[in-house]
C-alpha cells in the first residue's frame, strides 16, 4: 500500500490521474515490490481543470465520477485515485470490496449505495486502521485523505519510514513464490486475444477460433487459479 501511495504521489506531481487503481493493476516483482501498471485510462490534468469522462472500473470508481456522469457536479480531480487506493486496501484486508453491487446497477444506484450504506469493518480492527480507511473512503472529496503528506502523518502510517520504502530498503511483507505462476494465464490471454462480441455482425472469424484452440492447449499446462475463489475458500497460497 505504501509503495502504491508513492506511485500515486509521483503521478499527481506530474498532474497525471491514473483512474484505474485496483488489485489487477498492481504487479509484484520477484522481491515483492509493488508496481502500478495499466495507464490506458490515465489522463493529464491542466492546472485548475477537471476531468469529466465516465472512466474506471466500477467497484473502484470514486463517487464523484458517478456524480459527474449524472450531471450533479461539473467534474472531478486527482482525489479519485486516493478513493481507489482505499477500496484496494480494504479489499487487501478483507478479500472483498467495501461496496458490493450488481453489474446491472445504474450510476445513480451505485452513487446512492455509496452515500447511504455503511461500510462493514471487523470489530477487532484497531481504531487507527478504521479511521485511516474511513478517510480514504470518505464519499465527499473535500473530507478525503488525498495526499501523501496527509498519509505520512496519519497515526496508522506515521511509524513508516517512507524514505526507506521509496529507496526499496524496506522489506516487503509478501514475496511471490518463484517456483510457480502467480497469475491465471488463461484469463490473461483470453482478455487480449479473444474478440469481443461486436454490435454489428461480422463475418466468421476463423483466426479467432484458431487462437482460442491454441489458448486452450496452453491453459492445459497450468493449474487454474482464481484469487477471489481462493480467498473465499481460505486456500490462498502463501510463500515465506
Amino acid at each position: 500500500m505504501c509503495e502504491i501511495s508513492l506511485a500515486i504521489d509521483y503521478l499527481h506531481e506530474k498532474g497525471i490521474m491514473h483512474r484505474d487503481i485496483k488489485p489487477e493493476n498492481i504487479l509484484l516483482d520477484e522481491q515483492g515490490h509493488a508496481h502500478l501498471t495499466d495507464f490506458n485510462l490515465a489522463t493529464q490534468l491542466e492546472a485548475n481543470k477537471l476531468a469529466t469522462s465516465y472512466s474506471g472500473t466500477r467497484p473502484y470508481m470514486a463517487p464523484e465520477i458517478y456524480a459527474c456522469a449524472l450531471g450533479i457536479i461539473d467534474g472531478y480531480d486527482l482525489k479519485v485515485d486516493w478513493w481507489s487506493l482505499g477500496v484496494t486496501f480494504y479489499e487487501m484486508m478483507r478479500g472483498r470490496t467495501p461496496y458490493e453491487f450488481s453489474p446491472h446497477f445504474t450510476a445513480e444506484q451505485v452513487l446512492l449505495l455509496i452515500r447511504e450504506s455503511y461500510v462493514p469493518f471487523p470489530a477487532h480492527w484497531p481504531t487507527d486502521l478504521l479511521n485511516f480507511l474511513r478517510l480514504l473512503l470518505y464519499p465527499s472529496p473535500e473530507g478525503r485523505l488525498d495526499s501523501l503528506a496527509a498519509l505520512k502523518v496519519h497515526p496508522y502510517t506515521a511509524r513508516i519510514d517512507f524514505a526507506s520504502v521509496l529507496a526499496r530498503r524496506a522489506a516487503p511483507v509478501f514475496v511471490p513464490c518463484k517456483e510457480g505462476l502467480n497469475c491465471d494465464p488463461m484469463y490473461e490471454l483470453e482478455e487480449r486475444i479473444i474478440v469481443s462480441t461486436p454490435i454489428h455482425r461480422r463475418r466468421h472469424n476463423k483466426k479467432r477460433f484458431d487462437e482460442t484452440d491454441a489458448l486452450r492447449e496452453v491453459s492445459q499446462a497450468f493449474i487454474d487459479y482464481s484469487r477471489p475463489e481462493a480467498l473465499a475458500n481460505g486456500t490462498a497460497a502463501t510463500c515465506r
